[in-house]
């Protein structure tokens, strides 16, 4: 069964209510008067602004023990964030595993009781095991939820610029100032005057370094890899909570300004290219609403872009979205509740998963039935930028009275996930009673997502979501700081997997890795194609310069028409080609046909064949074949000559090409190519006893075409290249040295300096193959002749009859960037 969505209607399940209502500014807001069930045991799909993308279903669930220990052997608190290390998520067969990291918040504690704990802030670490069971018929039982393993691996404690924890008690009216922030202090015991966090979102980078989002500040925090502190984002005034005017972090005692208690900065994300960090209010400042619950839905979306800094003062964009709104019990009355957003996911630089739910479930003691709790997708193209207005300010609200302003249009939104789906809970042993709630009863609050690749050919955007509670560490068996503690009832820790075709995700890993690898593949291709231009001329250049040594002597080298054969084998080995390391070989077979014309004009026209390979470090390869052709001619005098020669490959084949791409998976592909030559010498032989010196000097143009192509193997992270131009242009200054006197045998040797005055790079564009998004596209600049080289060769040459010669010659190209070529031609010369 597929139900379709849109942004403009939504299915509700039998007991609910989503309605969308419409103001002057054309702000949406979901409403649930009921329970917004949905009983579809099938794909789900919802479509906004021409996305779209479908909810395939619940895959899988894991479940630890209230009671598990984490690696400081308190009392694990589980999901207010977590991040999968992507370059550890691996799939074999079917099953999938990686390294998870997880995000507590601030230690058991009761605010309204006044309890805190001196809770150092932490990262906890697991191995994670999937195993996806789309078929399940399970039994209501925790050993049902068993598709999902997570072990326990360590974990990360934080620290601040000082080397010191930081600690979850309330800070009171308490600060302190690190890295030029004013932020919240504890004032109690030995942790007086180390920053207080409730920490809640995480971003991870790429490279280990981290942020972490507190609901105390709010703040932003960026870590480096090891959990140290390195700096504060600036935040609005308009979210900073102020009471009499003085900065107040509490989170007992509301402020005047500001964010609400315990709704400070719930959720963050990273957009796949690492340029920007999202944050989001978990519900509207209070200026921005008022004392009733239900007008706390106009909260912010606030975009800073750390390309250049990784801590900014101020975003660059700040958006209005505008949360559902719902009834607490369920009875069909009039909405008294926000759906506070608990976290967030970035597809791309515009559209965003958002965690939306109510305060009901397992974990709150009570009856109240669960009403909403679904995964929104929202896009901020169109909405209002208020970054840097007076909105940031406290002065200026833009909600007054809970009424966004109609000159602020908000982001879009549309629910992707309902997690209230009861058929496909029940199927792996979970539910959605609450009179009474068990512990396979669904959580309270579900604050955790994360998106991991299914790695299927077939199916590309498959990612799995990964969700998670916070079970706020609520055990009959805890302990913190070696205190223990009964909570009054168990609440596991939970991970659901569900699988999403996600079209216009841009998975981070697979744009890290394409723009890494990609001009690495792309200089490859060139290179070949600039390796047949150059073999085209390469052996009728050598077999040109036999013709001149040979010139007045009495050997087959000579003026009469001539038929000529010539091998050629190239071998590069330039660990420093462009910058990429890599070996290169090019064997190629010639024919041709000298042409004598009146006096010392010469021409005459070759083809050939060859073929050959290249290999990286690292897994990248390519096989690639060509035939090519040359036409050459020229004046040949005793005391001058002057030649020309025009070749190229009009079809290069370029196979079995691999690149290694993300998740361990290889991208393979084929294309075609052609190639262009023209190269062109003059130069003044100069006798000199039985020795002819030759000054010389010389141009060659050589032009590639690799065609565009797609690759496959790699599912989500294949990648389409667009069609590719390569030039490169060297003139040469040289001389060479011929001897005599050995009968038919002409020794000879050939130095000469070769100045790059062409193209050092090529600017290419690709993309990732199956994404619909522009964020998934890169020009990356391909490498290739990147500085001078010297050419030094030497040669021999004689005769096998009077009319029958031969010639052998090697040639190396030697540059202190570009590493090595060796040359070797060698060709026989009928002529009559």
């Amino acid at each position: 069964m597929m139900v379709k969505r849109s942004s403009a209607v939504r299915t509700a399940g039998s007991l609910g209510v989503l309605v969308a209502l419409t103001g002057a500014a054309a702000a949406q807001s979901i409403v649930a008067t009921r329970p917004n069930l949905q009983p579809v045991d099938g794909p789900v799909s919802t479509t906004l602004n021409g996305t779209t993308i479908t909810n395939q279903g619940l895959q899988g669930v894991g479940r630890l023990s209230a009671s598990t220990r984490d690696f400081l052997g308190d009392t694990l608190g589980s999901f207010s964030s977590l991040a999968v290390d992507l370059a550890s998520w691996r799939r074999n067969g079917d099953t999938y595993s990686g390294t998870l990291f997880t995000l507590p918040d601030r230690g058991y504690n009761n605010p309204d009781g006044g309890i805190f704990s001196d809770y150092a802030g932490r990262l906890n670490c697991f191995r994670l095991s999937f195993t996806p069971e789309p078929n399940a018929n399970l039994p209501q039982s925790t050993a049902s939820q068993r598709q999902i393993t997570l072990t326990p691996d360590g974990g990360l404690v934080l620290t601040d610029a000082l080397g010191r924890r930081f600690s979850g008690f309330d800070p009171g009216t308490g600060t302190t100032t690190q890295l030029g922030a004013i932020l919240p202090a504890a004032t109690t015991g030995a942790s007086a005057g180390r920053i207080s966090l409730d920490a809640e979102g995480l971003a991870r980078r790429l490279d280990g370094s981290f942020y972490v989002s507190d609901e105390y500040g709010a703040n932003v925090y960026y870590f480096n890899a090891s959990g140290q502190l390195q700096g504060v984002l600036g935040v609005p005034e308009a979210l900073r909570p102020r009471t009499g005017g003085q900065l107040n972090f509490n989170s007992i005692n509301p402020p005047d300004t500001g964010r609400r208690n315990n709704q400070g900065f719930e959720a963050l994300a990273l957009t796949p290219d690492g340029r920007s960090l999202v944050t989001i209010l978990q519900s509207a400042a209070l200026q921005d609403s008022t004392a009733n619950q239900q007008t706390r839905l106009n909260t912010r979306i606030l975009v800073y872009d750390i390309a250049a800094n990784p801590v900014p003062t101020a975003p660059v964009r700040e958006y209005v979205l505008q949360l559902p709104v719902y009834r607490d019990n369920g009875n069909g009355q009039a909405a008294n509740r926000t759906a506070a957003q608990s976290e967030m996911l970035a597809l791309n630089d515009t559209q965003f998963l958002v965690l939306a739910r109510d305060s009901n479930g397992q974990g709150t003691g009570n009856t109240t039935p669960i009403v909403y709790k679904s995964v929104l997708l929202v896009d901020i193209a169109g909405a209002t930028n208020i970054a840097g207005s007076t909105f940031d300010t406290t002065t200026t609200p833009i909600a007054p009275g809970g009424t966004l302003r109609p000159d602020i249009r908000p982001v879009q939104t549309s629910e992707a996930v309902n997690l209230l789906n009861p058929v496909q809970l029940n199927r792996f042993g979970m539910n959605l009673d609450t009179n009474p709630a068990t512990r396979t009863t669904l959580s309270e609050k579900i604050e955790a997502l994360g998106l991991v690749p299914v790695l299927s050919e077939r199916a590309p955007n498959d990612y799995f979501l990964l969700v998670g509670n916070d079970n706020d560490f609520l055990t009959r068996q805890g302990s913190i700081n070696g205190q223990s503690y009964d909570a009054g009832l168990d609440n596991d820790s939970v991970l659901m997997a569900y699988r999403l075709t996600l079209p216009t995700y841009v998975d981070p890993l697979s744009l890290a890795v394409m723009k890494q690898t990609a001009p690495v593949v792309l200089q490859g291709l060139g290179s070949a194609t600039l390796g047949f231009a150059a073999s085209a001329t390469r052996g009728v250049q050598d077999h040109l310069s036999a013709l001149r040594r040979g010139a007045g002597t009495a050997t087959p080298w000579g003026q009469g028409w001539g038929l000529w054969v010539g091998g050629d084998f190239v071998f590069a080995d330039q660990p420093r080609n462009g910058g990429l390391a890599l070996d290169r070989t090019i064997a190629q077979g010639t024919v041709g046909l000298d042409l004598p014309l009146a006096g010392p004009w010469r021409a005459g026209v070759a083809v050939g064949g060859g073929a050959g390979s290249l290999s990286r470090p690292g897994g990248y390869r390519q096989d690639h074949s060509a035939y090519t052709f040359s036409a050459y001619g020229g004046y040949y005098g005793p005391d001058f000559y002057a030649q020309g020669i025009v070749g190229g490959a009009p079809d290069v084949s370029l196979d079995r090409i691999r690149r290694p791409g993300a998740y361990g998976l290889t991208a393979t592909g084929r294309t075609e190519g052609s190639a262009l030559a023209l190269d062109g010498e003059v130069g003044v032989p100069f006798r000199l006893d039985q020795v002819r010196l030759t000054p010389f000097a010389g141009i060659t143009h050589l032009v590639g075409r690799v065609d565009g192509f797609t690759e496959t193997g790699a599912a989500g992270n294949n990648v389409a290249y667009q069609a590719l131009t390569v030039r490169q242009t060297a003139a040469r200054f040289g001389a060479e040295a011929a001897f005599y006197g050995f009968g038919a045998l002409i020794p000879s040797v050939r130095l000469a300096y070769n100045l790059a005055t062409g193209p050092q790079s090529s600017l290419a564009s690709v993309r990732l193959a199956s994404v619909e998004n522009s964020l998934a596209s890169a020009a990356v600049t391909v490498p290739f002749l990147r500085d001078d080289f010297v050419t030094a060769g030497a040669g021999l040459q004689g005769a096998i009859s009077e009319q029958l010669g031969w010639r052998v010659d090697y040639q190396a190209a030697i540059g202190l960037r570009s590493g090595t070529a060796h040359g070797v031609t060698a060709g026989l010369r009928y002529q009559w």
